[in-house]
């Protein structure tokens, strides 16, 4: 195995090749569980995996290493991946939910009051380490939560929960607001 992962490092294509038939059957099967058996995800995920393999594979330090830290690629892709799919699967839900109860008859002004009443919760927010994460995060350009962490160092679980709670709190308000001019 070292000496393949050698040659592949290398640049030699049928061992970059004979790596990649060796570990993709692994790694799909991998991304599919994480991926909660969402094939196209998956297929997707296999993909950056591989090619984050192939771009850093001069960067491995020990070759008998290799399949750890090809799975260590995966979590990260993974991981990262998947958090993606949450945020825009509940950005969805979100608008699913916006669009069920707007008004049919959608005009500026109902328009100006939900940018108003986003605008309040931001303003709302007393701590300003919580507006600054939720800044660095709505903003362009989108920073990613382990970024926001590493910018103001602070632990990355503490930005997650922290985001976590101001849009449940945007939520709930913007959700009270639509009831409101629904009723």
């Amino acid at each position: 195995m070292v000496k393949l992962v050698e040659s592949a490092r290398s640049g030699d294509r049928k061992a970059q090749r004979a790596l990649f038939d060796r570990f993709h059957p692994r790694m799909m099967a991998y991304c599919m569980r994480c991926a909660n058996g969402d094939r196209e995800r998956a297929m997707d995920w296999t993909q950056e995996i591989f090619s984050r393999m192939f771009t850093g594979l001069t960067k491995l330090r020990d070759p008998a290493r290799f399949s750890p830290w090809l799975f260590t690629i995966a979590a990260n892709v993974c991981r990262t991946q998947g958090a993606r799919h949450k945020r825009q699967r509940e950005a969805h839900d979100f608008f699913v939910l916006e669009m069920e109860n707007r008004p049919r008859d959608e005009d500026k002004q109902a328009m100006e009051r939900r940018i108003t009443a986003v605008k309040q919760v931001v303003d709302d927010i007393e701590d300003a380490k919580t507006k600054k994460i939720f800044i660095l995060k709505y903003t362009e350009p989108e920073h990613t939560t382990r970024q926001i962490a590493e910018n103001l160092g602070i632990p990355h679980g503490t930005v997650t929960v922290t985001l976590s709670r101001v849009r449940a709190k945007l939520k709930k308000q913007l959700t009270l607001m639509l009831c409101e001019e629904a009723g």
